[in-house]
């Protein structure tokens, strides 16, 4: 009975350790309540006079918006997005969401998409604005650090699949940062959109 009850115990100690070590990120239900109230708007023109590759967003008092510097690519770094801009709360320039513009035309293949995130153990699922799809999301823990990818659908088109230019976002931020700004984070992302 002693080594019963050892066992039992023993498999529920393994099964509460692979519980609270096994960390998954909780994102924004469908139901979501966004509330817009506080927030200010920010138009990103590209080009002056000109929507093509324009979006928005919007933002809550407190955080900084930047356009993006752009690079070209080298043999150690990617090319920057093709245009763009970075917000930070305060002067917390660590922690920041990146929105960004890139040109498209060549299907993406959704697969190798996937599996490239899924290999930063990234979940795959859809960001869900008031019972609109508005894009495909993968977020998850990476290197202690909460990692948020979006891409927004055109019309209600999977991204990637419409020539022109791809709209998209980035977080990546430390836990405490997105447990403390976890609702901001996500009015931001929820509200993203192009200019047409």
């Amino acid at each position: 009975m002693k080594k019963r009850l050892h066992s039992i115990s023993l498999s529920l100690l393994i099964l509460f350790l692979f519980v609270a070590c096994s960390e998954k990120m909780e994102t924004i239900p469908t139901n979501y309540p966004y509330n817009y109230g506080n927030y200010l708007e920010y138009n990103y023109m590209k080009k002056v006079g000109d929507v093509e590759g324009s979006f928005s967003f919007k933002y809550p008092k407190g955080w900084v918006v930047e356009e993006m510097p752009i690079w070209s690519a080298t043999s150690e770094k990617e090319a920057s997005p093709d245009w763009g801009v970075e917000l930070y709360k305060g002067d917390n320039k660590a922690n920041k969401i990146i929105i960004s513009g890139v040109v498209s035309g060549i299907p993406v293949d959704e697969n190798s998409r996937e599996d490239m995130w899924r290999k930063e153990g990234l979940q795959k699922s859809e960001l869900i604005v008031g019972n609109v799809n508005r894009g495909e999301m993968y977020s998850g823990l990476f290197k202690n650090k909460v990692k948020i990818v979006v891409y927004y659908y055109d019309r209600e088109n999977p991204p990637g699949f419409e020539a022109g230019w791809q709209l998209q976002a980035y977080v990546l931020v430390d836990k405490e940062f997105y447990n403390k700004n976890r609702d901001e984070i996500w009015h931001i992302l929820a509200s993203v959109k192009k200019i047409e």
